[in-house]
C-alpha cells in the first residue's frame, strides 16, 4: 500500500460520515508504513483520515545507544497509548523528558516537537491517535 493512501484509509471520512458506512480493519490490511529517514519506524495505520489518524507504532532496537523516532510534530493533539515498553519521549520545547510505562498513555498538544526513544531490549508497541483538524 502506498503513501497515496494517507488521509483516506481505509475509506474517505467525509463520504463513510455521509453514508453511515462502517467499517472494519482487520490488522492483517492495515496501512503498514515506514516513517523516518534517519530513524525508520513501522506504522501500522488502523484509519486515516480529514478527521483522525489511529493506527499503532513499533520502535524496533539494536544498534549503538536507544532507537528513536524522528523528531515530529503534529498540526493536531497526538495520543500515545503504550502496549509493550517503556517509551521515553522527548519533548524539545522545554527540553523534557517523559517515561511512558505499559498501561499508560502520554498526550502531546498539536505544535509540539517530540522523539520517541527505545532504550529497552525489546521493540516498543505503541497505539496512536493524531486528531489533526479537530
Amino acid at each position: 500500500m502506498s503513501l497515496e493512501k494517507l488521509g483516506k484509509y481505509p475509506v474517505v471520512g467525509a463520504e463513510a460520515r455521509s453514508k453511515g458506512d462502517l467499517v472494519k480493519v482487520a490488522k492483517e490490511n492495515r496501512l503498514n508504513l515506514i516513517f523516518g529517514q534517519d530513524h525508520p519506524v513501522l506504522m501500522e495505520l488502523c484509519i486515516s483520515n480529514d478527521y483522525m489518524h489511529v493506527g499503532e507504532i513499533v520502535i524496533p532496537v539494536g544498534g549503538v545507544g536507544p532507537r528513536a523516532s524522528e523528531p515530529n510534530s503534529h498540526d493536531g493533539d497526538a495520543v500515545f497509548y503504550v502496549l509493550k515498553g517503556p517509551a521515553t519521549f522527548y519533548v524539545a520545547d522545554g527540553d523534557e523528558t517523559f517515561h511512558i510505562r505499559d498501561g499508560e498513555v502520554f498526550f502531546l498538544p498539536a505544535g509540539v516537537s517530540y522523539q520517541c526513544l527505545n532504550y529497552g531490549s525489546s521493540p516498543i508497541r505503541m497505539v496512536f491517535t493524531i486528531a489533526p483538524g479537530l
